[in-house]
């Protein structure tokens, strides 16, 4: 990294550049200008199997939040040794169980509030069995990672001993051209580890990192280093009131920031969800910070077919790139136009600025052939550092600008991927195809990545689904906190039935709590078949028979339940109901039930059951977002 500040005078400067909480103009600091701490909206939320405790304050433009917690370690007193954040979201992993406490304020222009929000939490056990994370980080048999590239702080550093952001932390997509973003991963319920570099091959390396001496010394600036793919295991291990991920010793990780991380593969877990995993290296100079999540990312929907397959012409094609650059009315030719290669990513830098269409190309000629009785697709990956409103995109025929598949211009965002793909093309017989770009209207500084590039034929299938990019799963206002829906106003009543196996009731209901429209179930005891575990929500709902409606609710499980049970039914009639389904919740996943424009039933009052017989001993449920509303209802 290129500059780091002290802590301190970072948050000096942080404030010095925030307006007050409200006012839109700013002069000078001021006594009553100070934020108040009436204005502070915030949630401490326990996680008691993993320990897990999230911190959240709502956010208010002009202040950012000062955090003052219990860090979970104590001094030679026996005294919580205090830990800070000015993040307004943020996780904290507790090892040891007691009660701790975090004091919240406000921080603005003119310093910080006198008042302030304080709460206390309890972690009731101390961590004794992984068991909830490995599931976390495998879903139970693999799962796949990757650095949160849409997420501020996604890579950071700052004071030792802390959460490792108030030095720096990168923008999204900052390191775009770092080869940092396409690293995956991958963690095995077995306990192995598998780091793949990605299409360019290859880790981001700190300059001062001794580790791969043929890019050292004199080194200024980061760099990235070719390098395999490793496979080893990872573990747990807990000191004092830190959870710990543990590697062997040199073991690859997306960015490796000096050589005390590479050597030893500790990191602090400082929050763990099924789709999110932030971590902290800390050498005792400088903490690390990475955040990484799982999943597909929306930008990468679709991301267009496989390059890795064998069905990709392009990659196995050879080329050569030719180039023309230049700039104003008389297309004067200008120098610095360079194209950088690594693996199957390229780089195109343009450092002057140019005005009209063809006036910055780049042409990728190939060796591959196509002919007129076969079919083709295409697709390409773009993310440029600046906005490029008009970028050519051109498959056309050598030494014929005539004869093309396409020829098209397409705008990009700054920083943003975009996914360019043609299905399904008619053939044309070319001797050889060439793939020309034109960047003419560039700013000065632009650099745009091209990556993911597939031609191949329609016929061979890669695996890859291309949806219509108009498509859409439903046309329904899913916002939970819309006047549309009917759930939220609603008088609720809940009733249970619980029994065992011989359907003889447990003397104890279900656990069962309410906060802020989220239900989570509590099942102690196992149950066996279907119906043993029923919890049903009574409401005060009418509903008719010439009006349609839509339901949509999310269910997540701490361990697998299958055929659990969702019926919206008439009260007090369980033949009349709108749906009855099955279906089947895994661990710390979310499952997303729709149900949208369903034919209307007259109802004086509508009945959510939810049933999870079959579940095994120790479950807990939380179902969320709960919505009902007349389709159409858009308010």
């Amino acid at each position: 990294m290129k500059r780091i500040y002290a802590y301190f005078s970072g948050l000096l400067m942080l404030a010095s550049a925030l307006t007050a909480c409200s006012p839109e103009e700013f002069s000078h600091p001021s006594q009553s200008g100070l934020p108040s701490a009436s204005n502070i909206e915030m949630d401490v939320t326990v996680d008691q199997e993993t320990r897990q405790v999230t911190f959240r304050m709502k956010e208010m433009k002009g202040c950012i939040p000062y955090w003052i917690y219990d860090s979970g370690k104590e001094d030679a007193n026996k005294k919580q040794i205090k830990a800070y954040s000015t993040r307004f979201g943020f996780t904290k992993i507790y090892a040891k169980k007691g009660t701790y406490t975090v004091e919240a304020k406000l921080l603005n222009a003119n310093g910080l509030s006198d008042g302030s929000v304080t709460k206390t939490f309890t972690i009731e056990n101390s961590l004794v069995n992984f068991d909830s994370y490995i599931q976390r980080l495998t879903d139970g048999t693999n799962k796949i990672w990757r650095i949160a590239r849409k997420e501020a702080g996604h890579l950071g550093c700052g004071t030792p001993g802390t959460e490792g952001l108030n030095w720096y932390a990168a923008q999204p997509n900052e390191k775009e051209s770092f080869g940092l973003y396409d690293d995956r991963l991958t963690f095995g319920a077995n306990m192995s580890y598998t780091y793949n570099p990605g299409e360019g091959g290859t880790t981001y390396v700190n300059k001062d990192c001794t580790l791969f001496p043929e890019y050292t010394p004199g080194l200024t600036e980061d760099y990235m280093a070719k390098v395999s793919e490793q496979t080893v295991t990872y573990s747990f291990d807990v000191v004092g009131d830190d959870l710990y991920l543990v590697f062997p010793p040199n073991t690859l990780f997306p960015y490796i920031p000096n050589d005390a991380v590479y050597k030893e593969s500790r990191y602090r877990i400082v929050g763990l969800t099924p789709t999110k995993m932030e971590l902290v290296a800390d050498n005792g100079t400088i903490a690390w910070h990475y955040i990484l999540v799982s999943g597909e990312e929306e930008s990468e929907k679709p991301a267009g077919y496989d390059p890795l397959h064998a069905c990709n012409m392009w990659k196995n094609a050879k080329f050569t790139n030719e180039t023309f650059y230049a700039q104003g009315s008389g297309w004067t030719p200008v120098e610095g136009l360079e194209v950088g290669i690594s693996g199957s990513v390229y780089t195109i830098s343009l450092p002057e600025p140019t005005h009209q269409q063809w006036q910055a190309q780049v042409k990728f000629l190939t060796d591959m052939t196509s002919n007129a009785s076969t079919n083709y697709d295409f697709s390409a990956m773009f993310n440029s550092n600046k906005e490029h409103k008009s970028v050519t995109v051109k498959l056309v025929k050598n030494g014929d600008d005539g004869v093309f598949y396409f020829a098209e211009t397409i705008a990009l965002k700054a920083h943003e991927d975009y996914v360019f793909i043609k299905t399904d093309m008619p053939g044309i017989d070319m001797e050889n195809v060439n793939l020309v770009l034109d960047f003419g209207g560039n700013e000065a500084g632009t650099e745009v990545t091209v990556s993911r590039v597939v031609l191949k034929e329609h016929g061979c299938d890669d695996g890859t689904v291309i949806q219509n990019p108009g498509e859409e799963e439903d046309n329904v206002n899913w916002d939970v906190n819309s006047n549309c829906n009917l759930w939220k106003t609603a008088q609720i009543k809940n009733s249970f039935f619980y029994a065992d196996a011989n359907w003889q009731e447990y003397p104890d209901k279900p656990g069962f709590e309410e906060k802020n429209g989220s239900y989570t179930i509590t099942l102690p005891s196992p149950t066996v078949l279907q119906w043993q575990a029923q919890v049903k929500f009574h409401t005060n709902i009418t509903t008719n028979a010439a009006t349609k409606y839509d339901f949509r609710c999310i269910l997540n499980a701490t361990k697998d339940i299958n055929r659990v049970t969702v019926k919206l039914t008439k009260e007090g009639d369980d033949n009349v109901f709108f749906f009855a389904q099955n279906i089947d919740l895994k661990a710390y996943k979310d499952y997303v039930f729709k149900a949208p424009a369903m034919e209307g039933i007259d109802m004086e009052a509508v009945t959510l059951v939810l049933d999870f017989g079959g579940n095994p001993a120790d479950t807990e449920v939380t179902v969320s977002e709960v919505i009902l509303k007349e389709s159409g209802c858009n308010s």
